[in-house]
């Protein structure tokens, strides 16, 4: 059997037991140092590369603190000025991730398609390129001690990605003026790679996904000027396929590149390969770095024979780094111990480097003209038997409902300008609110361990979080807050929490996944169809509501966003596992206002980071996307005012399909980025309710008095008084209670003192 080259694009970076997670935390409170720091990094590191050994490749130099792209930022030098003072290093790139006194922090965006979080690089009037890559380049000098120099491969993000996502305000500077800033020091970096010894370079330029014309002339200016000549540089491309004209430039011979790693478990890589052939080394992405499943043969085994048939040269790997993914099932010991149906077919990131191995020899098999079903047996056992136990544990109803859905269920029963004279009739103008949790304390996280462990019966557990509800309700009472929250004690997470109490969704125990910094998620697993079989959040918001007269939101999280942060099921499409969600949130909705409730929050901050780049598809997933939310909040009554809210991503390209959401409030982040998002939003003519996030709830410091001031006002430059709502940029819910109530404070003050200014004190219909 001949054998087939493997390789790895990297692996999770938390470590098993998110050893990483922990001792950032730390680090940041000052209780341990710097060097102890970077001792747990390197020990996940040095597992990481344990599991990988066996792989023909396994990237170093990619054991990132925060993540990739700010490490670049730091690495290169290349600071805005409001960070120029500060010595280089680890503690400068924390300061640009979090923010330090009068310096907030840099912007952070979704990458790509993902619930990944990236630093937004700046270039200014006063930037410079000082680059020191000492500490990656003796993190790949490591790798090549234990790897060796055949297998370690340093990992770089690309000058023209680099470029591409830098936000740039320096007069006369362009992408293409920062790119040829930037060769130099990619070509003086990569040949002191190359004298390391290693054979190969992974070269990450994620912007070839995207549909950019302007992308081409940057990669041109690019490659190969900043080449070696005597190692493989392998260009890495995920999450989609390129499109013709960039995989039509990566086969160029002009451009220097040797491999072409891309993604064939999204968009139609294969079809590319099939249209144009493959004059180089492909890198097979066929083993899905994106989700839990086991790869499919009827899926994978046509991509293999295709390749082997048209006589490509290719290897063996997942379609992007494993970090979107948990670190291992075997750790599962609640689902290994119910013998959970699911379990035969679900691989995480250990798992995911066995099915690389076991592509690698069903290929090889190919290439010899061997047959290959022995190795492909127990895979399609697996999922026939998982198939077949789903079946029996379907329900029709669920089926049945959504076949019996309207289009009258996608509208509310009065128009927006209607509605919103019915709705929190009382409130003062630039009503205050917040986006829905509050600190999650040690002695909150004390009680729920006890709880899960048995200590606690679950009366006990329901009156401790009580307590921890009238703390909130009592701490927005005192500092004056007009529109209230329960502050949500009891939730975890804003998927896990709804994920645990619906049907056909299982939950893992250690299946946690970094979003950014020391920021982990645990997505819930879609496995069968999806019902509510009981109301979710009625419970605390009587308990909440009881406790003040003014109105409490009743907080939900939106279909879109509970699929998109989940593993979702790969027989069925994102649409109906969304409708789906929606009807278990139209629901809930109706029960909430049958509790008295008369605001109602559904969040969808993960509307915007699933939608496709093609415009087609797009478009398609738009209309479904935003109909799966109106199906959600559309049966609510004309006097339940709807909010949502969404952070951290691009608006701009897809603002009519907000304002189809038909929301009766947005909020929106915002305290990291100037105006242009809310004059966008003018642009098009949004007249709906409006909350920019006020202050970023993501950094340390707490905003003063007059810099909330001076922030409300320039929003009031764009936004009309009546449709303006006052929040922070997100939930509170990573804040210590200190921090939180100083900014809150500041944040009611500074609305007293624009409201007193504008001599409007009048309620109005908000």
């Amino acid at each position: 059997m001949k054998l087939v080259p493997t390789s790895s694009l990297g692996f999770p970076r938390i470590g098993p037991n998110r050893e990483l997670k922990f001792a950032l935390e730390k680090y940041w409170k000052g209780t341990i140092s710097q060097h102890d720091l970077l001792q747990v990094a390197r020990s996940v590191e040095d597992a990481a590369w344990a599991l990988q050994v066996g792989l023909t490749k396994i990237t170093v130099g990619d054991q990132y603190l925060y993540d990739f792209v700010l490490m670049m930022t730091e690495s290169l030098g290349m600071v805005p000025k409001r960070f120029a003072h500060l010595p280089p290093g680890i503690d400068r790139l924390f300061a640009m991730a979090r923010g330090v006194d009068g310096a907030p922090a840099l912007s952070m965006k979704k990458w790509i398609t993902s619930n990944y979080h990236y630093m937004v690089p700046e270039y200014d009037e006063t930037s410079q390129i000082h680059a020191d890559f000492s500490r990656f380049l003796e993190d790949c000098r490591r790798g090549v001690a234990t790897l060796g120099a055949d297998c370690a491969t340093p990992v770089l993000l690309g000058p023209v990605s680099f470029a591409y996502l830098t936000k740039i305000s320096a007069p006369g500077v362009s992408r293409s003026t920062l790119v040829d800033l930037l060769l130099p020091v990619y070509e003086a970096l990569i040949q002191e790679l190359v004298g390391l010894g290693v054979k190969e370079i992974q070269i990450h330029e994620p912007c070839l996904v995207f549909n950019d014309p302007s992308i081409n002339p940057l990669l041109d200016a690019a490659y190969p000027k900043i080449l070696a000549p005597d190692v493989t540089i392998n260009m890495v491309s995920y999450m989609d396929d390129v499109g013709d004209t960039n995989y039509q430039w990566l086969m160029s011979a002009a451009n220097g590149i040797h491999v072409v790693s891309l993604d064939f478990t999204r968009g139609d890589t294969l079809a590319l390969v099939q249209k144009y052939g493959a004059t180089k080394t492909i890198g097979c992405g066929l083993v899905d770095a994106r989700n839990v499943w086991k790869f499919d043969p009827a899926t994978a085994l046509p991509v293999l024979k295709c390749l082997v048939d048209k006589g490509v040269i290719f290897r063996i790997q997942p379609s992007s780094t494993l970090q979107f993914l948990p670190w291992t099932v075997e750790r599962e010991d609640k689902l290994i111990a119910e013998s959970h149906p699911a379990l035969q077919v679900l691989a995480f990131a250990k798992e995911k480097l066995q099915e690389v191995a076991r592509l690698a020899k069903v290929a090889g098999c190919l290439l010899d003209g061997e047959d290959s079903e022995h190795l492909l047996s127990d895979h399609e056992s697996a999922w026939k038997s998982f198939v077949e136990s789903r079946q029996t544990s379907q329900s029709s109803s669920v089926r049945d409902r959504l076949q019996a859905v309207q289009p009258s269920d996608f509208r509310r029963s009065t128009d927006y300008l209607e509605r919103r004279k019915q709705q929190l009739k009382g409130l003062p103008a630039l009503p205050t609110t917040t986006i829905g949790s509050f600190p999650q304390t040690s002695a909150i996280r004390r009680v729920r361990a006890a709880w899960k462990k048995g200590l606690l019966n679950d009366a006990e557990y329901q009156a401790a979080m009580d307590q921890q509800i009238a703390y909130c309700i009592g701490v927005q009472e005192t500092l004056g807050l007009d529109i209230l929250v329960h502050g949500e004690p009891e939730r975890t997470d804003m998927v896990e929490f709804f994920g645990e109490q619906l049907e056909g969704i299982l939950f893992t125990q250690h299946g946690w996944v970094q979003s950014f910094g020391s920021r982990c998620v645990r997505p819930p697993v879609f496995w069968n169809d999806i019902s509510r079989p009981f109301p979710m959040t009625t419970r605390e918001f009587k308990v909440a509501q009881s406790l003040t007269e003014k109105p409490v939101k009743g907080m939900l999280t939106g279909p879109i966003t509970i699929l998109n942060w989940s593993f979702p099921r790969i027989d069925i499409s994102g649409k109906d596992q969304a409708f789906q969600i929606a009807l278990c949130i139209r629901d809930e909705i109706r029960d909430l206002e049958e509790a008295g409730c008369i605001v109602v929050q559904v969040d969808e901050p993960a509307l915007r980071e699933g939608m496709p780049f093609r415009t087609a598809e797009r478009d398609e997933y738009l209309n479904w996307a935003v109909d799966a939310f109106r199906l959600s909040t559309a049966g609510a009554k004309s006097e339940t005012q709807i909010h949502t809210h969404m952070c951290y991503c691009e608006f701009q390209d897809c603002m009519h399909a907000i304002d189809r959401m038909d929301t009766d409030v947005n909020s929106i982040e915002n305290a990291r980025s100037d105006n242009a998002t809310l004059k966008a939003f003018k642009s098009i003519g949004y007249t709906k309710g409006f909350g920019p996030g006020l202050y970023d709830i993501h950094s340390p410091v707490v905003p003063s008095r007059d810099e909330i001031e001076a922030k409300l006002r320039s929003f009031l430059t764009v936004l009309d008084l009546d449709q303006t709502v006052v929040n922070p940029d997100c939930g509170l819910k990573t804040r210590g209670w200190p921090e939180t109530i100083a900014a809150l404070r500041n944040m009611v003050e500074a609305t007293a003192v624009v409201r007193n200014e504008l001599s409007t004190c009048l309620p109005c219909s908000m």
